[in-house]
């Protein structure tokens, strides 16, 4: 059972919460964090309390179903719960007030835990401009795209291999493998844009006279707005008028004492979306 503070005032139980490559990251050594910390920054659930142990805070009640933007865990930028502080793979969080998402209750499911996603799906979005193109067979570009054609772009496209792409041929490049970014500089117009959404910790080389010559633009892409992340999550969970594909999407639900094998099947290349589920019914 977490402690509030001044800072992290609210109570959540957790019903479920997604494993992310950064939580194998951590789980491995690879992404610096705390030795005792517990992992997990995408989940959904519930409040079950608050700091000055009342039933509401401002416009917050006890029983609200609830996620988080997991960056602002902090009283400064970049406090990432299940990083910089506990995380969400525990029956209990404490988060700030300020970072949390409200949701719909019927999104109390693996849908609600997938709201992180969604949000960081957006963000490369912000920037397209043109024909674009969302290059990798990752999950991440999988979801950009279906998160594109949810937001109503025509003109964005997914290619998965390096040969179909074309020279000069795109105003905006997607990027989620950066091992291709030569690559993504050929494809590229005179005066595009490469847009870097992946977050490999590994370094990755180009070669710089193409960007120059060409006089390509680069932006990183983080996060965008959580609370139209909420609303593509209702409209998910509306089976008949979704424009995502969960089944493409989501694999398995464990509860957490099976962790082992849940990461064990989160860590592999093409693994699909795996949760915990822990204090749903």
């Amino acid at each position: 059972m977490p402690e509030l503070t001044s800072i992290r005032d609210v109570l959540v139980k957790i019903h479920y919460a997604g494993i992310c490559r950064t939580d194998i990251g951590i789980a491995k050594g690879v992404v610096p964090a705390k030795d005792d910390i517990i992992p997990g920054h995408e989940f959904c659930g519930e409040i079950a309390g608050f700091l000055n142990g009342e039933e509401k805070m401002n416009d917050w009640r006890v029983g609200d179903a609830v996620s988080a933007n997991p960056m602002a865990f902090g009283c400064e930028e970049d406090t990432m719960c299940g990083k910089e502080c506990d995380g969400a793979f525990a029956e209990y969080i404490a988060v700030p007030s300020t970072a949390l998402i409200g949701l719909p209750p019927h999104l109390l499911t693996p849908l609600g835990a997938f709201l992180e996603p969604i949000a960081a799906a957006l963000a490369p979005l912000k920037h397209v401009c043109g024909r674009t193109c969302i290059f990798g067979r990752t999950r991440i570009a999988e979801l950009t795209h279906q998160v594109a054609k949810a937001m109503g772009y025509v003109n964005v496209e997914r290619i998965t291999h390096v040969s179909d792409l074309q020279s000069c041929t795109y105003d905006c490049m997607i990027e989620t493998e950066p091992n291709h970014i030569d690559a993504y500089a050929d494809a590229l117009k005179p005066g595009g844009l490469l847009v870097l959404k992946s977050r490999s910790f590994a370094p990755s080389s180009f070669t710089a006279n193409t960007i120059a010559m060409k006089e390509l633009r680069i932006q990183g892409a983080r996060y965008g707005d959580f609370h139209v992340a909420s609303r593509i999550l209702s409209d998910a969970a509306d089976q008949v008028s979704s424009t995502l594909d969960t089944g493409t999407l989501f694999g398995n639900v464990y509860d957490l004492s099976e962790f082992e094998t849940a990461f064990t099947e989160a860590e592999q290349p093409d693994s699909k979306k795996t949760f915990f589920r822990i204090c749903a019914e």
